[in-house]
C-alpha cells in the first residue's frame, strides 16, 4: 500500500494555506470574466487543482481505506491532497 510522507506540521499547514490560496485565486480570476487572461489563467489552474487533487484520491485511495478515513477526509485530501493525506499517521491506518 502507498503511504503518503510524513510531513512536519509546518508543511502541513504552510502546504494548506497555500493551496487554500491558490483555490481562492483560481476562483477569482475564472469569476473575473471576459476574455482576460486573468480569465484563462484562473480556468487552467482550477482545472490543473482538480485534476491532481482527484488523481491523489486515487494514490492514496489503498492508504485512506486503510485508515479508515472519514468523508471529511476525502473531501480534506480532494481539497488539499498530499498536505491533508501527508498529516494522517501510519498509527491511524493500524487502528
Amino acid at each position: 500500500m502507498l503511504k503518503p510522507p510524513v510531513l512536519p506540521p509546518q508543511a502541513l499547514l504552510g502546504g494548506k494555506l497555500a493551496v487554500g490560496a491558490s483555490w481562492l485565486f483560481g476562483l477569482v480570476a475564472l469569476l473575473s470574466g471576459g476574455d482576460s487572461s486573468w480569465h484563462s489563467i484562473g480556468l487552467y489552474l482550477l482545472i490543473f487543482l482538480a485534476g491532481s487533487h482527484a488523481l491523489e484520491l486515487v494514490i492514496y485511495s489503498a492508504f485512506l481505506k486503510a485508515a479508515k478515513a472519514s468523508p471529511a477526509d476525502y473531501v480534506q485530501v480532494a481539497l488539499f491532497g498530499i498536505f491533508h493525506s501527508g498529516g494522517m499517521t501510519v498509527e491511524t491506518a493500524e487502528q
